[in-house]
């Protein structure tokens, strides 16, 4: 079914896609013994906050994300040596690497090529969706030139978004570590 026919439909590919990198992101902050702060922010280039919980040095540990999806590699295209990479708007670019008091990821998941409503499969005991996550910090990216009308980010292979990495984040933040 193509993106017209998902929309015939009344559900477009782009809705499923977009729910299902919600869901997998929320099962990851709960694996990691956090949880998302209202799903739906989609302000400032903020699509979610993950908070982590228990004893810390500082309140509340969290972080900002901003979340894509893609299953194209037009959109999130493949780097020699593994990784990809991705453009976004400049304006959305520039306010991400914006400093902030709170820290934030972009979070993209990257499904098959072609796969337009990811599929929950059963192994065994454990459930497998279609692709993974990869998340790049702001803070790291370049500045864009006057008059680029997009920015380009790596997502490195090994930047995998884990329920470890997650933990590890909030452990560090807790502990007073900042942007």
């Amino acid at each position: 079914m193509d993106e017209a026919e998902f929309r015939g439909v009344g559900i477009p590919s782009s809705a499923h896609k977009e729910r299902a990198s919600y869901y997998v992101l929320g099962l990851l902050a709960n694996s990691a013994r956090c949880q998302l702060q209202d799903p739906c922010l989609d302000y400032d280039c903020v699509d979610t906050t993950v908070m982590g919980s228990g004893s810390h040095r500082r309140r509340s540990p969290r972080f900002d994300v901003q979340l894509k999806c893609t299953s194209s590699v037009h959109t999130a295209r493949p780097r020699a040596g593994g990784g990809y990479t991705v453009k976004l708007p400049a304006d959305q670019y520039t306010k991400l690497r914006a400093p902030g008091y709170v820290p934030v990821r972009l979070v993209v998941m990257i499904l098959p090529e072609g796969v337009e409503i990811p599929q929950v499969r059963s192994d065994g005991d454990a459930w497998s969706l279609d692709g993974f996550m990869l998340w790049s910090d702001p803070a790291q990216w370049l500045p864009l030139q006057p008059g680029r009308k997009f920015g380009t980010v790596t997502l490195a292979r090994e930047n995998e978004f884990t329920p470890t990495y997650i933990s590890d984040l909030i452990k560090y933040l807790g502990d007073g570590g900042a942007r």
